[in-house]
């Protein structure tokens, strides 16, 4: 075994490779773990519309008030179950009751495919609205509550008339 033989280092072009491998493998796991954390938001808002969604239901076979006020009696109005970790974060909810359904939601019969809840661009109180105020925030999806209880994450947008 020659000197020389025993003391070679890693070349400048093995080093860069390495360090290239490295690179891509930290970018690869960075693009999924923030993919997993809008996951896991959009999961996380699903559960809360839920929640609020049998809280209206609850009330549904008196028709679908005009506003929020009543489900203070159910749920805090500052809970942060009416917002949506990525909506909008400057009023009491950002989930918006379709309007279509004001006063006929005891008349409907095809409850799975009508949209109680979504969620909305815009935050506030008594958030009331149809399809164009639909905010597809979870990766050009929404989630939808519907009468019958189910959550979807959808990219189009369900009919909204009753």
């Amino acid at each position: 075994m020659s000197h020389d033989s025993a003391n070679r280092g890693f070349t400048l072009i093995e080093i860069l490779v390495a360090i290239g491998v490295i690179m891509l493998l930290a970018s690869i796991v960075l693009v999924v773990g923030i993919r997993a954390r809008l996951n896991a938001r959009a999961a996380f808002c699903a559960n809360n519309m839920r929640q609020v969604g049998s809280a209206l239901a609850m009330r549904a076979d008196h028709g679908v008030p005009r506003n929020w006020g009543y489900i203070g009696k159910m749920l805090d109005p500052d809970d942060p179950i009416l917002l949506c970790p990525q909506g909008p974060q400057d009023g009491q909810t950002n989930y918006g009751i379709n309007k279509a359904l004001l006063g006929q939601a005891a008349h409907i019969t095809d409850t799975g495919e009508t949209v109680l809840l979504y969620e909305s661009k815009r935050a506030g109180e008594s958030l009331i609205g149809d399809f164009r105020d639909v905010d597809l925030r979870h990766s050009g999806a929404a989630n939808f509550v519907f009468l019958d209880g189910h959550v979807e994450r959808l990219k189009d947008i369900p009919p909204f008339g009753p």
